[in-house]
């Protein structure tokens, strides 16, 4: 098996004795028709970059250039091509120079065919084994550029791999730029919220994600000077380099189906008229605001409002012009609350307004303020429309149901009392002061 590999590598012999080249060259030529052979260094150095050979040997003492200065220069131009020097010599200065120079190898004269072919071996094994490791790794290259997914290396600071599709998404050409513009991925992934590596350094969440239980989690990428629409999605894969201290992470794009999810998730939460909030989403906002209030003992109100004789509006005017009642009624609505107040469409003509930190003064004053701009807007086609409303704020042991139905017997009270008013649920009575 060596024997087939020093076959397919390119020698250099150098050696100004012509009885001792030629038996040389008869030996390795039958090993290898790759054989170039010269007689001083000279000759050897000038060819060396055209032919580039894999292994040189040489002799030292040799006409025009010895073989160390011939050396010397051929380190300079590739450190890692094999030398084997074979010497007389025996002194303490030889043996330095050679190891400043980066000779691999030096064997005595006389040489012996069976040690030179040994050491020849061992060598090309090397060489060999290094050659198919590199055209194995070229070829898992080239499978990882042809990935759709972005694909890097690193050891959580320095990259030492990126694929094509990552190198273009990120507006880089070489690892170097990468390194250049980005330093490491931690400049890469956008941090948010609810990200697993907010606050982490690469080393510590990609050692995490190697347990495939926190494995292929979402993260948020963006080139350098990128906008919100150049961000992506996807999902991480990282593993363990073998026998090194790196990760390969894969990032599978998966924005366009997160977009559709966010899509989804909005049209489950929304009502498709008015596009506020439908009945579900605000069900869950006042369980989410009932937890905190509970915790932090904040005040909390809710308004129920209803469009005043609504079902005359569409027997007269038709269901489109009530149906643009309803989108007016809730542009007006949503220019007179805030952005933390939680608006919702309950039902039919039945709207729900949710007040964080908003106590009953203020829910009553909030309610008087949007009844007053309702009943003086000129709506298209009908002209007046009124509402009324339920107001109730949160008192201790509240549970969702029990809060909303206060509101809802509010404003059931608004509307028995003759309309276009509020009133206020009050502990103790259902019939409420107006």
């Amino acid at each position: 098996m060596t024997e087939d590999f020093i076959s397919e590598i390119k020698i250099f012999y150098v050696e100004d004795e012509p009885f001792i080249r030629e038996g040389f060259v008869r030996f390795l030529k039958r090993r290898t028709d790759k054989l170039y052979v010269f007689s001083n260094g000279q000759e050897a150095l000038d060819a060396f970059s055209e032919i580039r050979p894999d292994l040189i040997i040489t002799d030292i003492r040799m006409p025009v250039m010895d073989g160390l200065e011939m050396s010397e220069k051929i380190k300079e131009i590739d450190p890692s091509v094999p030398i084997i020097v074979t010497t007389g010599h025996n002194d303490e200065d030889f043996f330095l120079r050679s190891i400043d120079i980066g000779i691999d190898k030096y064997i005595k004269k006389p040489v012996s065919f069976t040690e030179l072919i040994g050491v020849v071996k061992k060598i090309t094994s090397s060489i060999v084994h290094e050659r198919q490791m590199e055209k194995h790794n070229k070829f898992l290259r080239e499978v990882m550029d042809l990935n759709p997914n972005f694909v890097i290396t690193t050891d959580g600071s320095k990259c030492t791999y990126l694929n094509e599709s990552f190198k273009e998404f990120l507006g880089c050409t070489t690892v170097s730029e990468y390194i250049e513009k980005y330093g490491n991925i931690k400049n890469v992934m956008v941090e948010k919220e609810d990200t697993f590596y907010k606050g982490k350094e690469p080393r510590q969440w990609l050692a995490e994600s190697t347990d495939s239980k926190h494995n292929n989690r979402m993260v948020f990428l963006r080139p350098l000077n990128g906008t919100d629409d150049d961000e992506m999605v996807c999902l991480a894969n990282v593993k363990n380099v073998p026998d090194k201290d790196e990760w390969l992470i894969s990032f599978a794009d998966v924005t366009l189906l997160e977009k559709e999810k966010q899509i989804y998730r909005m049209l489950s939460q929304q009502d498709p008229l008015t596009k506020i909030y439908n009945r579900t989403k605000f069900f869950e906002e006042v369980e989410k605001e009932l937890d905190r209030v509970s915790r932090y003992g904040q005040d909390m109100s809710i308004l129920m409002i209803d469009v005043d004789y609504f079902k005359e509006v569409n027997d007269q005017y038709g269901h489109l012009v009530g149906d643009k009642v309803l989108i007016e009624l809730t542009q007006i609505i949503r220019q007179n609350i805030r952005k933390s107040d939680v608006f919702a469409r309950y039902g039919g003509e039945e709207f729900a307004l949710l007040m964080p930190m908003t106590a009953q003064k203020g829910a009553r004053e909030k309610a008087d303020l949007i009844r007053e701009a309702v009943s003086t807007h000129n709506f298209d086609k009908c002209g007046r429309v009124t509402c009324s409303f339920g107001v109730a704020t949160y008192a201790e042991g509240d549970t969702v149901d029990s809060f909303v139905q206060k509101a809802d017997i509010a404003l059931y009270n608004a509307k028995e009392s003759g309309r276009n008013m509020v009133q206020v649920f009050e502990e103790g009575s259902i019939k409420c002061s107006h």
